[in-house]
């Protein structure tokens, strides 16, 4: 599947999602002093280096793509390298459809995440779209959202579904 999203993103761009990243990541109710990660960043983002031009402390991650958004600073392609770091908030749009196992990255997010810290991760496929693609692994209809939080360990705070945009929040248990 790496091998197969390297390729994929040498030939083809993601349309512009910067609209839907922003809102994830306000979702988050950052503040100025957090330090915020772009999970699955990709390179046609312009959510990060936007962020840190508004003076945000982002970082951005994306595996499969060299050259991810923003400054090479900002980007990360290594879980090596990011679980050196630890993070107030954690945000990705359109990632948790595409990934093999999204309970164990979930818990490896859980990990790098500051203990008050939570996630938002929004995805269309919380209902059943886009079917006619190999890269889309999972849809989290019905309760499944629910589910996959609990499984990795983790508690629901909010769920969003807003037209296209859907997206869940999560945090430790209390």
């Amino acid at each position: 599947l790496s091998d197969e999203y390297e390729a994929h993103y040498r030939v083809y761009e993601e349309g512009d999602s910067t609209d839907h990243e922003l809102r994830a990541f306000y979702a988050l109710n950052p503040v100025p002093s957090g330090r915020y990660l772009n999970f699955g960043a990709g390179k046609w983002s312009a959510t990060t280096a936007r962020l840190r031009n508004q003076g945000w402390d982002i970082l951005s991650f994306e595996p499969y793509v060299s050259g991810s958004s923003g400054s090479e600073a900002s980007a990360l392609s290594s879980w090596n390298d990011l679980n050196e770091l630890r993070f107030d908030g954690i945000f990705s749009n359109n990632v948790l459809e595409h990934l093999p196992d999204p309970v164990s990255t979930l818990q490896n997010l859980t990990a790098i995440l500051e203990p008050s810290g939570q996630m938002v991760h929004a995805t269309p496929c919380f209902e059943y779209l886009y079917e006619y693609t190999r890269f889309h692994l999972f849809f989290f209809t019905g309760k499944s959202a629910d589910v996959l939080a609990q499984l990795a360990k983790l508690r629901m705070v909010e769920q969003i579904r807003d037209g296209e945009y859907m997206s869940i929040r999560l945090a430790r248990p209390a």
